[in-house]
């Protein structure tokens, strides 16, 4: 899979007038196995967005951006090796954001090749792993997130909730790796200090990646702790088999979660979707009010390309961004790139967002929205309508969102 994908790209390359010119952006995602659907989504985003600037014009004049797929299949040696390979191909930028173990993994390995081979440098735009660390004792000048970390996401939904008086009792099941560690130590924090009312009643951690197939006993737990609301970041495959084994049993919870609306696990939920209420926080969704338009002129062509509701607007700017960044600095240097990139604001759906200098941690607003049968567009997903959208229930502000970093960032 992984050699095909690469050596697709290469003959779409060669037949470019201006191959030598293009600028080349690794993307290293599940391509295959069971969270590739996920992966193959982000794939379809990314080449979207820099198909978008190359009808602009490109960069620097006319240099054009190339996505190169890069197949990990969800594995820690894959990603290495893909790194390996973006390194002998002569990559400067990766872009990543599926599972932060694999995040630390490109963090950690770009770190020391920048530090052994600075004529080879390279930079990691990171789109949504989310793991706190990244953006704070873990900080490093090569990497930039473009999402809200864990806290922030936390901090929005826990936000929201305290704006729902019928919430008691909370019982919170997360995935058992860095990142569901994040939210969980995230939520006790901001659950004590936003809404000291709330009770946590319950505390899980799974094993992660589709490992768990029946939810029965982690559901019986839920319903006999008393719990009105689930809190839980799983995403992929943990959180639709939780939903719909919640559904299921017609457990008389809410829940609310990071990724719920991801339209691929929309997709897994089904008609059971209907039978739950289910909440996320993001940054968009298409029914919302007050949209940038540029957002919204993404979403509709990225509908009619694919046939797929439009889901992770962060991705369109980090593609836009890092294009601003490099006419900037005027190169393609990852240096001088990442210095244009510090400080550096972009007009998202729902306000300005900036890359704060400090951290590299994007500071943006947030939304919280129900997935509903009440709706202007539905989610479509490779061609499928579900009947159901989301309804926006609340806007989290910029300064609910910013919290203190940290880091004590290093740079070249």
């Amino acid at each position: 899979m992984t050699g095909l994908v690469v050596g697709g790209f290469f003959a779409v390359v060669n037949s470019s007038a201006n191959a030598a010119d293009t600028i080349k952006i690794g993307l290293i995602e599940p391509l295959s196995g069971p969270i590739a659907a996920v992966g193959i989504d982000a794939q379809q985003a990314f080449e979207t967005a820099a198909e978008q600037i190359n009808a602009r014009g490109g960069v620097l004049g006319g240099r054009m951006l190339e996505i190169v797929p890069l197949d990990n299949a969800m594995s820690a040696e894959k990603t290495t090796q893909q790194l390996k390979n973006a390194v002998d191909i002569g990559l400067k930028y990766i872009i990543q954001g599926i599972g932060s173990n694999h995040a630390l993994n490109i963090i950690e390995f770009i770190n020391k090749n920048n530090k052994r081979n600075p004529d080879k440098a390279m930079m990691f735009l990171n789109h949504s792993a989310v793991t706190t660390a990244f953006t704070n004792e873990l900080c490093s000048f090569w990497h930039f997130r473009f999402d809200a970390n864990v806290d922030q996401k936390v901090a929005g939904l826990v936000t929201q909730m305290s704006r729902d008086s019928s919430i008691k009792k909370v019982y919170m099941i997360n995935q058992n790796y860095g990142y569901g560690k994040s939210f969980q130590a995230a939520a006790h924090a901001i659950i004590g200090e936003r809404t000291p009312n709330i009770e946590i009643v319950g505390d899980e951690l799974i094993v992660p990646f589709g490992k768990v197939q029946d939810f029965t006993p982690f559901i019986a737990k839920i319903k006999a702790s008393g719990a009105d609301t689930v809190l839980t970041g799983n995403w992929g495959p943990d959180l639709v088999r939780l939903v719909k084994f919640a559904a299921g049993a017609n457990l008389p919870v809410q829940f609310y979660t990071i990724y719920g609306g991801l339209t691929s696990s929309v997709a897994g939920y089904g008609a059971d979707a209907a039978k739950i209420s289910l909440k996320q926080v993001n940054e968009f969704h298409e029914n919302h009010a007050d949209l940038s338009a540029d957002s919204v002129a993404f979403a509709d062509a990225y509908l009619a390309k694919y046939k797929d509701t439009w889901y992770s607007d962060r991705q369109r700017w980090l593609i836009e961004m890092l294009a601003m960044a490099i006419d900037k600095a005027g190169s393609d240097d990852p240096i001088a790139v990442g210095k244009a990139l510090e400080g550096m604001t972009f007009q998202g759906p729902l306000g300005e967002v900036e890359m704060r200098a400090s951290d590299h941690q994007i500071q943006m607003q947030l939304m919280v929205s129900t997935l509903s049968g009440k709706y202007a567009r539905p989610i479509m997903y490779k061609g499928n309508d579900f009947h159901m959208a989301f309804a926006s229930d609340g806007v989290i502000s910029r300064e609910d969102t910013t919290l203190p970093t940290t880091c004590d960032m290093q740079r070249p």
